[in-house]
């Protein structure tokens, strides 16, 4: 034991005197000693923490270390930013016998997006991060702002502030405002959202030890290596359970009005399948998915002669329904009738080395009539003027079908962009039927955030650098269903839903991370 200890208590005041140049050396012959039997493993993590403990070092008589607490094991810093020319135009629906109504809306702006994000591992298997980001009036489905007003600076916002716990291996739970915890496309979830709540995950495959290889086979006594293991196959199957409940909007419990005493909540769960076929070359996902709002209003002050949300009642921006939402294109006034039925999945395999996939997504609303009748109707197929009038007169009821609650989505993509000179290639289509998605959630590209739509997207994509993306996109969409007006659904509604005979969008990114 003396020799032993004599070892240990020289090699530790090397180890502190060169600590400054070689620590990744030091940790290498740690485990060599303690390997040979020289070392026990508690007397190795001693002493390299008692090298840890070294004066930070100093410029000017100034500290130059960032100092961290001793809990946090560690952290990740990195970000992007996106540069953006964006054209679109749309053809709006209802038509009107004032000589004043502009049938064509044509927009183009320069946008940029700004993200910086750290994410960071606690001891005690806690986890965490934060993002800031730059975003038109808090609009929580796009990071993007656009350039304008002058000079004017630009608003920095709170995108994400969570903290994680992963008290063994294959359990997890999340709180706080965070990525998307669900495997999703474009068609159901805004690329940037981020929901707010609590996230309960269940990873079957880790919690069972579903394919491991087993511990590794340690050291001999004589501290000789045994013959090394096989590699591991691949795990053929990996199965996780997601649930989420999430806050949506703070109602004022004291209200006079009763479907705004009740906060809005959406509720979704998840069961994420992901399997590996012929030794990995081909990977299917799919992942059935509920998603369930209560019923609550969304910040209008007034009701209809059938007690149902009015915000038509308000009649200045910046207060009730015209300020509960800041999405570029919100819907502040019901979720009710939602019960949505989803399904994104996706089959991905290589052609010649390069990677192709094809993917897909449905949603379908349970309470569909209901939504597409209560909360956006009622709806008609006709409209009329009355002579030297510029009221317009609906008639015509139109009943809801199938198609009116159903949405789904189909694309390929050949080719990834993680290196200089990659190239990918995206298309896909979709239809989105009125009352098949929440409309607060979904994107705002494809045809501006508006249902009763069908287009494509077409998106080529290639590696300038490492780090620098230069990519072209386009959003082509069509009615779904012909001449529908009225109700919430499109003109003259403060919030219309489905107000586009047709659009087109254009983008042109420049992308750089850091």
């Amino acid at each position: 034991m003396i020799p032993k200890q004599l070892c240990a208590l020289a090699l530790g005041g090397f180890l502190a005197f060169t600590a400054t140049g070689v620590r990744a050396d030091d940790s290498a012959l740690l485990d060599v000693l303690v390997k040979k039997g020289i070392l026990t493993k508690q007397e190795a993590e001693k002493l390299e923490a008692e090298v840890s403990k070294e004066p930070a070092p100093t410029q000017g008589g100034l500290e130059t270390r960032l100092k961290i607490g001793d809990w946090v094991q560690e952290i990740d810093l990195y970000g992007d930013m996106r540069f953006r020319e964006y054209y679109q135009n749309y053809e709006q629906q209802l038509p009107s016998a004032g000589t004043a109504f502009d049938k064509n809306i044509q927009r183009q702006r320069i946008r940029f997006r700004l993200r910086l994000d750290a994410d960071f591992k606690l001891a005690d298997n806690f986890f965490g991060g934060v993002q800031l980001s730059t975003s038109d009036n808090r609009d929580g489905t796009t990071t993007n702002a656009t350039y304008t007003s002058g000079f004017d600076n630009y608003n920095i916002y709170i995108s994400r502030a969570f903290i994680g716990w992963a008290p063994i291996d294959g359990l997890t739970f999340v709180i706080g405002k965070q990525n998307n915890p669900f495997y999703a496309t474009e068609l159901n979830w805004a690329s940037d959202v981020g929901p707010t709540g609590l996230v309960e995950r269940i990873d079957f495959h880790s919690l069972f030890g579903w394919g491991s290889p087993g511990e590794p086979a340690g050291y001999t006594k004589e501290g000789k290596a045994p013959p090394p293991a096989p590699a591991p196959s691949v795990n053929p199957v990996e199965l996780s359970l997601i649930a989420g409940q999430f806050t949506f909007f703070n109602n004022n419990a004291d209200s006079n009005i009763s479907f705004n005493k009740t906060d809005a909540f959406m509720f979704e769960t998840q069961l994420l399948g992901r399997f590996r076929l012929f030794g990995g070359a081909v990977t299917i996902v799919e992942a059935p998915d509920v998603q369930i709002w209560n019923e609550a209003g969304l910040g209008p002050t007034g009701v209809t002669a059938t007690g149902a949300p009015n915000p038509a009642t308000v009649t200045g921006t910046g207060t009730g329904a015209f300020g509960s939402l800041n999405n570029s294109a919100p819907f502040p006034i019901y979720t009710r009738d939602e019960f949505y039925i989803q399904g994104p999945g996706d089959i991905n395999f290589k052609i010649a080395g390069i990677p192709v996939s094809l993917y897909w997504d449905f949603s379908y609303n349970v309470w569909g009539p209901e939504r597409f009748n209560q909360v956006y109707g009622p709806l008609f197929d006709k409209v009329t003027y009355n002579k030297g009038s510029t009221t317009p007169i609906f008639s015509g009821v139109v009943h809801p079908s199938f198609s009116d609650y159903f949405a789904w989505l189909a694309g390929l993509r050949i080719g990834l962009n993680r290196k200089a000179g990659d190239l990918s290639l995206l298309v896909d289509y979709r239809q989105i039927g009125l009352a098949a998605d929440d409309p607060n959630i979904n994107g705002n590209d494809f045809n501006l955030s508006f249902f009763n739509a069908a287009g494509w997207r077409v998106s080529i994509a290639y590696n300038l650098t490492d780090f620098a993306v230069l990519g072209f996109t386009g959003w082509f969409a069509n009615n779904l269903s012909r001449n529908l007006y009225g109700g919430f659904a499109t003109n003259p509604s403060a919030f219309p839903i489905a107000n586009a005979n047709s659009s087109q969008v254009f983008a042109v990114d420049l992308a750089f991370r850091f």
